[in-house]
Order: C-alpha cells, then sequence, then structure tokens
C-alpha cells in the first residue's frame, strides 16, 4: 500500500479571489485536470448504524482522471480521536472502463453511494506546490504533499507543511488541516 502524508484545507474566498490572491504570491497554474470519484459500499453493509468515518474506511472508489487514466482505489486512513488523520494510504488498480467497472462492482454486490467530481488545478511557486480542488462554489480546498510532483526537495513533516502553507497568508480555514471531502458529501447524502 502506498502512505501518503497530506493536508487538506477549506478555502474561504470565491475561486476568482484564490487565484488572485496566488497569482499575487508568485504561484503558477501548472496543470489542471478533472477527477470524477465513485464512491461504492458492499450491500450488505447497514450505513445507518455507523458515523461516517467508519463507512468511508468500507468504500471502495471508482475514480476516473478524465482523459488520463481510471482505476479501482481503496484508501486507507487511520484517525485519532479528533477524528485527525494520523495515518493514510491507498492501493489501486488500473481499470479500462468506468462503465464496466460500475456493473463489475454491482455484480458483486456493492452499490454507489455518492459521487465526487473534482475539477483540479495544480499551483506552483517552484519552492511550493499544491491542488487547488474545486468541486462547487462553496466547497474548495487546497491539498498539499509531503512530496509533490513538480518541485525540488520536500518537507519532512505535516508540521512543516502545514507553517509552509500558512506562511502563504492564504485565505484558508486553518482550523482544520485535515478536511475529508468525502465525509462532508457524505453526510450530504445520507
Amino acid at each position: 500500500m502506498q502512505k501518503e502524508d497530506e493536508i487538506t484545507v477549506k478555502v474561504t474566498c470565491s475561486y476568482e479571489e484564490i487565484v488572485k490572491c496566488l497569482e499575487q504570491k508568485g504561484f503558477a497554474l501548472l496543470e489542471n485536470f478533472v477527477m470524477n470519484d465513485i464512491y461504492m459500499i458492499r450491500d450488505d453493509i447497514d450505513i445507518s448504524t455507523m458515523k461516517t468515518l467508519d463507512v468511508l474506511k468500507n468504500c471502495i472508489l471508482i475514480r476516473e482522471f478524465v482523459g488520463i487514466e481510471k482505476e479501482l482505489l481503496y484508501k486507507y486512513k487511520k484517525y485519532d480521536d479528533n477524528g485527525d488523520i494520523l495515518e493514510q494510504g491507498k492501493v489501486s488498480c488500473p481499470i479500462l472502463d468506468i462503465q464496466k467497472a460500475l456493473e463489475f462492482m454491482k455484480a458483486i454486490n456493492y452499490r454507489e453511494l455518492f459521487h465526487i467530481n473534482d475539477n483540479c488545478f495544480i499551483f506552483s511557486n517552484k519552492e511550493s506546490q499544491f491542488v487547488l480542488q474545486v468541486i462547487s462554489d462553496d466547497k474548495m480546498y487546497i491539498e498539499m504533499e509531503l512530496e509533490p510532483n513538480f518541485v525540488k526537495g520536500k518537507l519532512e513533516t505535516l508540521e512543516e507543511l502545514k507553517k509552509k502553507l500558512l506562511s502563504y497568508n492564504l485565505p484558508i480555514d486553518s482550523s482544520d488541516f485535515f478536511v475529508k471531502k468525502a465525509e462532508i458529501i457524505l453526510n450530504e447524502v445520507i
């Protein structure tokens, strides 16, 4: 299982305002892609009696990076008592066809739980990189990883990552560095 170290925070302004703020701080748009996730759960799991984080632990995702790749994905997350992510990782399996994957999952007794359609914008300023994720006008997030793809070097701890993000003085909600987008959407649909 591939381990991940990242933080995710909520953006507290409009898309136009955050992009203007980023440009003023020397960030440039490097890449834009759309990521569509279908969250699937076994038919025999009664989610009405479960905490949302426990529901998500039982989900398999059918993920499409539109025009790039498709995969089945399992995300592992371990939480502390406050719901902060202590450890996370993922394992994926490439697939060729989203519809056939959906049919396969239904054939082995999984059902669709919810969808997340995420417009992703990768920004960098040569020393930092993060993804601005836009789900809707009121659901925008910044995700930052310890090991970025487009800049050299990496930070060593999540605390360093938090400090680096805060140093840019962006319009974000800094009360939660482990926002769980899927939990927010799941709470809206159940």
